[in-house]
């Protein structure tokens, strides 16, 4: 909540946060909640790194990856198409 708090103080339209009580706070004070799969996700699509081994990594730790949210994403990758 503090990094929420702050976010609002500097009016940053944006914060990195995962957890789910976070990000709806986030919402409500019209703060935009980035987690960190969207950030690998963003990461593959310019080429940084691979999805799917980074998810797999990520599988091996504590951290909880909803898995709704990599298929969706997955999916996303599956069909997108450079412009």
């Amino acid at each position: 909540m503090e990094a929420i708090s702050l976010a609002e103080e500097l009016r940053i339209p944006a914060i990195l946060i995962d957890e789910r009580k976070g990000r709806l706070v986030a919402e409500k004070r019209g703060i935009i909640p980035v987690g960190t799969l969207n950030i690998i996700y963003a990461a593959h699509l310019r080429g940084f790194l691979n999805f799917k081994e980074v998810v797999e990594r990520f599988r091996q730790t504590s951290f909880y990856i909803e898995p709704a949210l990599v298929e969706a994403l997955t999916e996303k990758i599956r069909t997108w198409k450079p412009t």
